[in-house]
């Protein structure tokens, strides 16, 4: 009864909106004038030709749409807003030359659920279907968005019906490409796009980095903010239904649950960033509760299928959220409140682009490529202002922080000298074992000072050498990209290469960031191992199987086949030494690794034919970021063996260079305690 109650209220919605429609076009012509395709103009845009009709029930077929009088023309492009009726969209084509290929009819919309386009010519119609209730494999053509191919066999006047249906926002712009020109739209689009989500991936994994050494809290809500904002604009796109053919139950909430879970999250970063919890503490938290009460309310309409009752709420609230900031920092602004200040600047791009696309939903404002791509341009600006903020803010709060520890040592420093010196001067001769207590004392407070300039000066290593180990994988990428985008009609193998250099240089970083994880877990104190039974030659196999067949070679001498440890560690510990000797390995040599029992340890040798380590560099192998004059030829952070020397302690084991190469290979052992081992 709840149900049908509500589809009788979108009728009458929908049949308002149909007599609105009605009324501004009732100065206009009585039929809209055709599209001519004389095969000058490579695209086309249908706005100003278009007719439509609004079907209630979705019953009419394509003889009662032709035949119907209520079409009205359409000054532009269609949006209609949120709307349970099927709308019917009439094209007229005068095709003066035949073109090989023919036209492809493009709607701009990647999330209708039902797109059928009518073709009629000498009393007959042609169909074809897209749209998201149709299995992405049965599309006909491979498309983020709905694409059909409108191919006149000869010149002539044509009809094209357009029939759509849709849960979300019915808006959406129709196009009519020249094949040859579509084609070539298609693949510059796609480098667009991975330019486009290639920024917001070393965005997101810059910020892990930061958040990963500082711990900043802002940080990680940001990182929270802009993977919830990357992942509603994939779907919205059509990218991740194209790449993956998720069907339109899943891709449609996921979506709805995505927009309704990035309100709260929005609300709490522009919290954050007005510092209004300072100002007024309980109404911020009243907001975050209620606002995480809305978005799970409008979660559950969404998964259970009443989109439309779940996605209009969100979006209308999302359009106060913006109005009241908005009023909110003018008014804090006014006040002198320092906070307001890039509020205005970072979320008024923002906020401008978001209220431009709900308004464009909504159906309030018209479809073109204005209203289509400013949320897109404004959210890019909006996070990298955002970013800059937050790292510009931290490294502020970290000098103040530096400042005040060196003044308060420096003070320390000298009333202890001054109170010392009093002291020595009252009581030299029966006070010398205090002297000597004191003496003490001031050496502890030097040493503790010493560390703790030792430790600020191991992460200014460590930013330099990140700020380093990223831009050169950075500038490979954007090099690559640059050559992509100049020369696109390029030799596909230097298409190719230059495709093998970015996916190289990403994985590159994704190594690193690994490298940084595990350092961080080795850091923590109370970290406990997770002990599991570990397949040992298992464990060997499936690691040298990331390297080419022969590359490296192993030698089984052992019976024991499992080990009890915490299998993570040994594999990256493993990892770092196969790492290590095939980096180091000469070309076309072979990575030998041995297992076998010594004593009451387990023995594992990695060796590898190579250059001498001089003797020199061999007591600092194992130092944290510490690289030899053989490794500067390779890229590295200087992690990989420091981590194989804290895993082995941390399993009860020990690791040691056993042979530093020239005459005979260079060969590092592992020993392990068999403990549990089978």
């Amino acid at each position: 009864m709840k149900r049908e109650c509500y589809s009788r209220a979108m009728r009458w919605l929908a049949l308002l909106a149909c007599l609105f429609a009605g009324l501004l076009a009732a100065a206009a012509p009585a039929r809209a004038e055709p599209l001519r395709l004389d095969g000058v103009e490579r695209v086309q845009d249908a706005g100003g030709h278009l007719e439509r009709l609004i079907d209630l029930d979705g019953r009419l077929d394509v003889g009662d749409a032709a035949s119907s009088d209520d079409w009205t023309p359409l000054p532009g492009s269609l949006s209609a807003g949120f709307t349970p009726a099927t709308i019917w969209l009439r094209l007229p084509v005068q095709v003066d030359k035949v073109m090989h290929g023919g036209w492809m009819l493009r709607l701009t919309n990647a999330l209708l659920d039902d797109a059928r386009v009518y073709v009629g010519h000498g009393g007959g119609w042609t169909m074809g279907r897209s749209g998201e209730d149709l299995a992405r494999r049965k599309w006909p053509v491979d498309y983020r968005s709905p694409v059909i191919q409108f191919n006149p066999s000869q010149p002539g006047a044509y009809v094209i019906l357009v029939r759509l249906q849709s849960k979300n926002a019915m808006a959406t712009r129709l196009e009519v490409w020249q094949r040859l020109a579509f084609d070539n739209q298609s693949r510059r689009e796609g480098l667009l796009f991975g330019l486009y989500f290639g920024f917001y991936l070393l965005l997101i994994c810059a910020h892990a980095a930061f958040w990963l050494v500082t711990r900043a809290p802002m940080s990680g809500l940001f990182l929270a903010y802009i993977g919830n904002c990357v992942f509603n604009e994939v779907l919205s796109l059509g990218l991740v239904q194209q790449l993956t053919g998720l069907p339109v139950a899943w891709s449609d909430r996921l979506l709805g649950v995505g927009i309704a879970v990035s309100l709260p999250v929005a609300l709490r970063v522009a919290c954050r960033q007005l510092n209004l919890e300072a100002l007024y503490p309980r109404a911020v938290r009243w907001l975050d509760w209620l606002f995480w009460g809305i978005a799970a309310i409008c979660s559950a309409l969404i998964v259970t299928g009443h989109y439309g009752a779940g996605m209009q709420p969100i979006q209308g609230l999302a359009l106060l959220v913006i109005v009241g900031f908005s009023t909110l920092a003018a008014y804090l602004l006014k006040r002198g409140w320092r906070p307001a200040r890039f509020f205005a600047l970072a979320f008024g791009v923002f906020y401008l682009g978001v209220l431009i696309a709900f308004l464009r939903n909504l159906g309030v404002f018209p479809v073109n490529a204005f209203t289509e791509y400013v949320s897109t341009l404004g959210t890019m600006l909006h996070m990298l202002l955002l970013s800059l903020f937050i790292v510009g803010r931290y490294e502020r709060r970290r000098r103040v922080r530096e400042l005040q520890q060196a003044n308060l040592a420096a003070d320390l420093a000298r009333q202890h000298s001054h109170w010392l010196e009093r002291e020595v001067a009252l009581r030299t001769a029966e006070m010398q074992g205090e002297i000597e207590r004191r003496v003490a004392l001031e050496g502890e407070l030097r040493t503790s000072l010493e560390k703790e300039r030792q430790m600020f000066t191991e992460q200014r290593e460590f930013v330099a050498m990140v700020s380093h180990e990223f831009r050169t994988p950075l500038a490979i990428i954007t090099t690559s990209a640059q050559q992509l985008g100049r020369n696109l009609a390029a030799p596909l193998e230097k298409s190719l290469a230059r495709c093998a250099n970015i996916r190289n240089a990403a994985t590159r970083l994704l190594a690193l960031v690994d490298e940084y994880l595990t350092d961080d877990r080795m850091r923590e104190p109370r970290a406990e191992l997770r002990t599991t039974r570990c397949d040992l030659p298992a464990l060997l196999q499936d690691l040298a199987s990331e390297y080419p067949p022969g590359r490296v070679q192993t030698r089984y001498e052992t019976g024991i086949q499992t080990l009890d440890c915490d299998a993570g560690m040994l594999r990256i510990a493993l990892r770092n030494l196969l790492a290590n000797a095939d980096r180091h390995c000469d070309e076309g040599g072979t990575v030998s690794v041995s297992v076998r029992e010594d004593g009451a340890m387990l023995r594992i040798a990695v060796a590898n034919p190579g250059s001498g380590i001089p003797p020199a560099e061999q007591e600092r192998l194992f130092q944290k970021y510490y690289r030899g004059h053989n490794a500067m030829r390779h890229p590295g952070a200087g992690l990989g063996l420091y981590l194989v020397s804290s895993i082995a302690e941390r399993l009860g084991g020990s690791v040691m260079l056993e042979s530093a190469g020239g005459d005979k290979p260079v060969c590092f052992c592992l020993k392990l305690p068999q403990s549990g081992a089978v």
